[in-house]
């Protein structure tokens, strides 16, 4: 494990500026400390403060490196940034149900996480815009369905993959790509909400871009979970520093609220991903150089399909009591008049 070392220490190393911040959700300023923490993910040196806000709940990081220089804890070797090429988030999906026989699509609905949701739009051209597009392996699955794709990614590195494959992929934030009013039919942020500085700012500007009937999806991890309060600071989910904001299933209805979205669906996926990564943390800091740890780690980044198929019906029950470590949630703006569809766990 990294050597722990204060935010001064490591803005010195890695060039970081710190800024104190009031709660970015309803904007008060009374941390409450939760816990410190270790990027245990990339093992980048630092200690971290987790809070939590008096005033609403939220629980955020603070400090936090400024969004001018939070590039430094997102290196080239960010798993992220390299997405399996069939687009899927959750890298468990077996092939298209219509390439197989029965046996392997029951196989496939098992295994499938609901980590994602595309809505059924009917009309052409259906637009779609992913935030945090990384090397465009969602965008490229989404174009062979037929849909007109943009992304805007972060990390240079990713944005030029993406572009490689002739996708239309601007490099920056959202607010910086200056899109059009009114332009998408769907807008998709997977595990992408919690990195934001301004979660609320973004979201604005999405409803703006968005059609009065358009779709917005998104997940993030869910901090009001089981595997949260069982495994502490040995959460997977946690990823300091670069996961800034932590959401419960309240937190995110309240800030959809405030944007101007409502809640259509909020699916608890049925993944353990982050009870195997949790745990491979927790037993790599008393055996550092287990075999075992590491295994269970990489299993978040390359799932093995023995292990999957092991916790799948743990994971199911996890998502059927909506305690699941992940949440997939689709809004739509308040204004818009298509009819919403069935909510489901």
């Amino acid at each position: 494990m990294p050597t722990s070392k204060s935010p001064e220490q490591h803005s010195v190393e890695l060039d970081v500026e710190w800024e104190e911040t009031p709660c970015p959700l309803c904007g008060a300023d009374q941390p409450q400390l939760m816990l410190t923490g270790t990027d245990r993910l990339l093992g980048l040196p630092g200690t971290f403060q987790l809070v939590q806000c008096g005033g609403c709940g939220h629980a955020y990081l603070n400090p936090r490196p400024t969004q001018e220089t939070i590039g430094a804890f997102y290196p080239p070797e960010y798993g992220p940034y390299h997405a399996p090429t069939d687009g899927d988030t959750n890298h468990q999906t077996i092939e298209p149900a219509k390439r197989v026989g029965p046996l392997r699509r029951c196989l496939r609905w098992f295994l499938d996480p609901q980590g994602e949701f595309i809505p059924p739009i009917a009309r052409t051209p259906r637009r779609a815009l992913e935030i945090g597009c990384a090397d465009g392996g969602f965008l490229t699955r989404l174009q062979t369905q037929g849909w007109q794709v943009s992304g805007v990614e972060f990390s240079p590195d990713a944005a030029a993959t993406a572009q490689q494959r002739g996708l239309d992929v601007q490099l920056g934030t959202l607010e910086s790509a200056e899109l059009p009013a009114n332009h998408f039919d769907a807008v998709f942020l997977w595990m992408v909400l919690e990195h934001l500085h301004d979660p609320q700012a973004t979201l604005a500007e999405i409803r703006r871009i968005l059609k009065p009937d358009g779709w917005l999806m998104f997940s993030v991890p869910n901090f009001g979970s089981w595997e949260r309060r069982f495994f502490g600071r040995y959460w997977y989910a946690l990823d300091l520093p670069r996961h800034l904001q932590h959401f419960t299933t309240g937190t995110v209805r309240r800030l959809l609220e405030e944007t101007g979205f409502e809640v259509e669906k909020m699916i608890h996926q049925r993944t353990a991903n982050n009870i195997t990564g949790s745990f491979g943390y927790w037993w790599r800091e008393r055996f550092p150089n287990s075999r075992l740890a590491a295994a269970l780690i990489q299993h978040c980044d390359e799932p093995r399909t023995g292990l999957v198929l092991l916790l799948a019906i743990p994971a199911k029950i996890l998502a059927w009591i909506r305690q699941g470590g992940r949440l997939t949630v689709v809004a739509r703006p308040k204004t818009g008049g298509a009819s919403s569809v069935d909510s489901a766990v």
